[in-house]
Protein backbone atom coordinates (compact mmCIF):
# COMPACT_ATOMS: atom_id res chain seq x y z
CA UNK A 1 0.00 0.00 0.00
CA UNK A 2 2.70 2.56 0.59
CA UNK A 3 4.02 1.94 -2.72
CA UNK A 4 0.41 3.09 -4.11
CA UNK A 5 0.15 6.60 -3.50
CA UNK A 6 3.73 7.68 -4.40
CA UNK A 7 3.12 5.99 -8.29
CA UNK A 8 -0.43 7.39 -8.44
CA UNK A 9 0.79 11.14 -7.48
CA UNK A 10 3.33 10.69 -9.80
CA UNK A 11 0.98 9.81 -12.75
CA UNK A 12 -2.04 11.90 -11.80
CA UNK A 13 -2.93 14.54 -13.96
CA UNK A 14 -5.65 16.33 -12.64
CA UNK A 15 -6.08 17.33 -9.31
CA UNK A 16 -9.17 14.69 -8.51
CA UNK A 17 -8.86 10.95 -9.49
CA UNK A 18 -11.43 8.69 -9.35
CA UNK A 19 -11.55 6.62 -6.07
CA UNK A 20 -11.83 3.71 -8.13
CA UNK A 21 -8.63 3.97 -9.99
CA UNK A 22 -7.20 4.20 -5.94
CA UNK A 23 -9.11 0.85 -5.75
CA UNK A 24 -7.46 -1.03 -8.65
CA UNK A 25 -4.35 0.33 -7.60
CA UNK A 26 -4.27 -1.25 -4.15
CA UNK A 27 -5.98 -4.24 -6.14
CA UNK A 28 -2.98 -4.58 -8.23
CA UNK A 29 -0.90 -3.98 -5.19
CA UNK A 30 -2.42 -6.56 -2.58
CA UNK A 31 -4.51 -8.75 -5.30
CA UNK A 32 -5.45 -11.04 -2.14
CA UNK A 33 -7.17 -8.48 -0.40
CA UNK A 34 -10.97 -8.13 -0.45
CA UNK A 35 -13.53 -5.36 -0.99
CA UNK A 36 -13.98 -5.01 2.58
CA UNK A 37 -10.35 -4.40 3.21
CA UNK A 38 -9.38 -2.51 0.63
CA UNK A 39 -13.01 -0.16 1.88
CA UNK A 40 -11.15 0.21 5.25
CA UNK A 41 -7.43 1.06 3.55
CA UNK A 42 -9.20 3.97 1.90
CA UNK A 43 -11.36 4.97 5.06
CA UNK A 44 -7.77 4.85 7.35
CA UNK A 45 -5.70 6.79 4.37
CA UNK A 46 -8.55 9.16 4.46
CA UNK A 47 -8.35 9.22 8.20
CA UNK A 48 -4.67 9.75 8.12
CA UNK A 49 -5.26 12.75 5.39
CA UNK A 50 -2.95 10.75 2.70
CA UNK A 51 -5.87 11.00 0.46
CA UNK A 52 -9.29 12.89 0.69
CA UNK A 53 -12.45 11.49 -0.53
CA UNK A 54 -15.46 12.82 -1.63
CA UNK A 55 -17.62 10.09 -2.72
CA UNK A 56 -16.74 9.02 -6.63
CA UNK A 57 -13.40 11.37 -6.55
CA UNK A 58 -10.10 11.79 -4.26
CA UNK A 59 -7.48 14.18 -4.05
CA UNK A 60 -4.21 12.72 -3.78
CA UNK A 61 -2.17 15.94 -2.95
CA UNK A 62 -3.73 17.18 0.29
CA UNK A 63 -1.14 19.89 0.84
CA UNK A 64 -1.85 21.39 -2.78
CA UNK A 65 -5.51 21.68 -1.83
CA UNK A 66 -4.74 23.80 1.28
CA UNK A 67 -2.14 26.10 0.42
CA UNK A 68 -3.24 26.79 -3.24
CA UNK A 69 -6.82 26.51 -3.36
CA UNK A 70 -8.56 26.40 0.45
CA UNK A 71 -6.03 28.65 1.96
CA UNK A 72 -6.32 31.90 -0.63
CA UNK A 73 -10.30 31.59 -0.41
CA UNK A 74 -9.91 31.42 3.48
CA UNK A 75 -7.56 34.03 4.21
CA UNK A 76 -6.01 35.60 0.39
CA UNK A 77 -3.27 38.02 2.32
CA UNK A 78 -1.25 35.09 3.47
CA UNK A 79 -1.03 33.13 -0.19
CA UNK A 80 1.27 34.51 -3.04
CA UNK A 81 -1.58 33.39 -5.74
CA UNK A 82 -4.53 34.30 -4.10
CA UNK A 83 -7.85 36.22 -5.16
CA UNK A 84 -7.48 39.56 -6.00
CA UNK A 85 -11.30 40.61 -4.12
CA UNK A 86 -14.25 39.30 -3.98
CA UNK A 87 -17.90 40.26 -5.21
CA UNK A 88 -20.24 41.31 -2.30
CA UNK A 89 -18.97 38.40 -0.24
CA UNK A 90 -18.94 35.64 -3.12
CA UNK A 91 -16.09 34.10 -4.60
CA UNK A 92 -17.03 33.32 -8.36
CA UNK A 93 -15.69 30.71 -10.51
CA UNK A 94 -13.33 32.79 -12.46
CA UNK A 95 -11.70 33.87 -9.09
CA UNK A 96 -10.66 30.61 -8.30
CA UNK A 97 -9.40 29.86 -11.99
CA UNK A 98 -7.22 32.47 -11.69
CA UNK A 99 -5.56 31.80 -8.91
CA UNK A 100 -5.25 28.22 -10.33
CA UNK A 101 -3.85 29.03 -13.40
CA UNK A 102 -1.14 31.74 -11.93
CA UNK A 103 -0.30 28.37 -9.32
CA UNK A 104 0.20 25.78 -12.44
CA UNK A 105 2.01 28.76 -14.97
CA UNK A 106 4.32 29.51 -12.23
CA UNK A 107 5.17 26.17 -10.85
CA UNK A 108 4.77 23.94 -14.48
CA UNK A 109 1.99 21.76 -12.33
CA UNK A 110 0.70 19.38 -14.80
CA UNK A 111 -2.53 19.62 -13.16
CA UNK A 112 -5.79 20.18 -14.94
CA UNK A 113 -8.77 21.34 -12.92
CA UNK A 114 -12.40 20.73 -12.94
CA UNK A 115 -13.77 24.21 -11.43
CA UNK A 116 -16.62 22.71 -11.00
CA UNK A 117 -15.81 20.02 -9.29
CA UNK A 118 -13.69 22.24 -7.15
CA UNK A 119 -16.73 24.59 -6.71
CA UNK A 120 -19.17 21.42 -5.38
CA UNK A 121 -16.47 20.68 -2.86
CA UNK A 122 -16.44 23.71 -1.43
CA UNK A 123 -20.20 24.21 -1.31
CA UNK A 124 -20.17 20.51 0.39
Amino acid sequence: ITKVLPALRQQQQDLFIDTSQVVAAIKQQSPRQDQSTINKVISFLNDCAELMQFGELSILDIPFLCMFILGPLMAPENFPYHLEGKHDGIVKKEDILHVLEAFRSSHNKPFTFSIDTISGLLQA
